[in-house]
């Protein structure tokens, strides 16, 4: 009789286990829709632009004279910081799928969305160069909500925008 049940038990354990893809890890309800950019999109996207108004921040970077703004997933605003009492908002980084950079002698990395991006600025600071670029370093972006979208192989979720917004 003991065996008989170490035998169910065993199997009835076992069937809890069992694997099934079954596509389950698409949206479903979530309050957010993608943004998505294809992978020629994304790689070309990095662009250093003039200065524009501050609509949300995230971390701040300081750099010798100048501060770097992150507005999260959009890029950075360049601020000269060398009069304290008077910061110059002076360019913009455009960098679709950023959140963080970290700086290293005269380059600097991001990560956009799923790739690792090392660039330059020129010493004049008007204009910016990628030097490496590693592609799915990083996992595809969740909703806020936590939800996953299933993009094909040429698209890439750079931002979740709020449904209704």
């Amino acid at each position: 009789m003991k065996n008989k049940l170490f035998i169910l038990m065993l199997c009835l354990s076992l069937v809890s286990c069992w694997y099934s893809d079954d596509g389950g890890d698409t949206i479903s309800s979530t309050a957010y829709t993608p943004t998505i950019l294809s992978r020629t999109e994304l790689e070309s996207s990095i662009t250093l632009q003039e200065a524009r108004s501050i609509t949300k921040t995230g971390k701040i970077y300081v750099i010798g004279n100048y501060l770097f703004v992150n507005e999260p997933h959009v890029g950075f605003h360049i601020i000269n910081n060398a009069d304290p009492a008077n910061p110059v908002v002076e360019k913009f980084l455009t960098t679709p799928g950023v959140t963080d950079i970290i700086f290293k002698g005269e380059s600097f990395y991001i990560n956009q969305a799923v790739d690792l991006v090392a660039l330059k600025f020129n010493d004049a600071l008007t204009s910016v160069t990628e030097t490496k670029r590693i592609e799915n370093t990083f996992p595809q972006m969740l909703s806020p909500d936590g939800f996953y979208h299933t993009t094909g192989t040429d698209e890439i979720v750079v931002n979740w925008t709020l449904n209704g917004n």
